[in-house]
């Protein structure tokens, strides 16, 4: 039984009493104690009747019309965020070729230790290319391609929603400083924000920047994976929080058992 339905119930039970106390006054009391204990309750009733009445009045119906107007914001900024947070597991997965999605219910405790110990850390692409022609032995000519910008910035190996990246750090401190940015303005409307969502968001925010400092230095120091005990268990916390976000998306539908990498 919740919170509100004890609330309700002691309100229904008090209502009650107050009514069936107006008709115990029409028989005499025994004695003193039985009357004024009969009083002493109606007065309890009617006490928590009243500040229940302050509680709607002052309390419940604020913050019903609070969450009206701005429940339209709080989903359109946690729909964006779990975009953003989709993808990067998108390409989490793509890049590790290990679906974290391969059964429901989702076993992120298995499959997400899998695809750090696969995820590779460079993504470099070759941008210029050698052409080396050797129509005579002592002679040896090597022509580069000029650079083609554009065409870079479109085959980047990194896609987030349209933001294109290079690096596993720089995805990652694009989608951490989204991810602040919503717990920044999400914390202002707590009042009218579901707890689990909240707590889910200080986990995505604590596992993404695990993530950024171990990509910075596994990046630095040539690492060929991302393979870290400590990092495969903090980031299944990032998951949790993805799928948690994942109910504020306005195009929901109930979990399958189809992969979504």
């Amino acid at each position: 039984m919740s919170n509100v339905q004890v609330f309700i119930f002691a309100l229904i039970i008090g209502v009650l009493y107050v009514v069936i106390h107006q008709f115990l006054l029409l028989i005499p009391a025994n004695e003193d104690w039985q009357y004024n204990l009969g009083m002493l309750f109606q007065a309890l009733s009617l006490s928590y009747i009243a500040a229940f009445l302050f509680y709607l009045v002052h309390n419940h119906y604020p913050y019903l019309r609070a969450k009206k107007k701005y429940e339209p914001v709080i989903n359109r900024e946690l729909n964006d965020l779990w975009e953003i947070c989709n993808s990067l597991t998108y390409a989490i997965g793509h890049h590790s070729k290990v679906t974290a999605y391969d059964s429901f219910p989702y076993n992120f405790n298995d499959s997400v230790p899998k695809q750090f110990r696969n995820l590779p850390v460079s993504l470099k692409k070759e941008e210029t290319k050698d052409i080396t022609e050797n129509k005579d032995t002592s002679v040896h000519r090597s022509y580069t391609l000029p650079l083609d910008n554009e065409f870079d910035e479109k085959n980047k190996p990194l896609v987030i929603i349209e933001m294109r990246f290079d690096k596993w750090s720089e995805a990652i401190e694009y989608v951490s400083s989204n991810i602040s940015n919503t717990l920044n303005k999400i914390l202002k409307l707590k009042d009218v924000v579901e707890e689990e969502t909240i707590l889910k968001l200080f986990d995505l925010e604590k596992s993404i920047n695990d993530f950024r400092i171990v990509a910075k230095i596994y990046e630095e120091s040539d690492y060929k994976t991302f393979q870290n005990g400590y990092l495969e268990q903090q980031f299944i916390k990032f998951y949790e929080g993805t799928e948690e976000l994942r109910k504020y998306n306005k195009k929901f539908k109930a979990p399958s058992n189809t992969p979504k990498d």
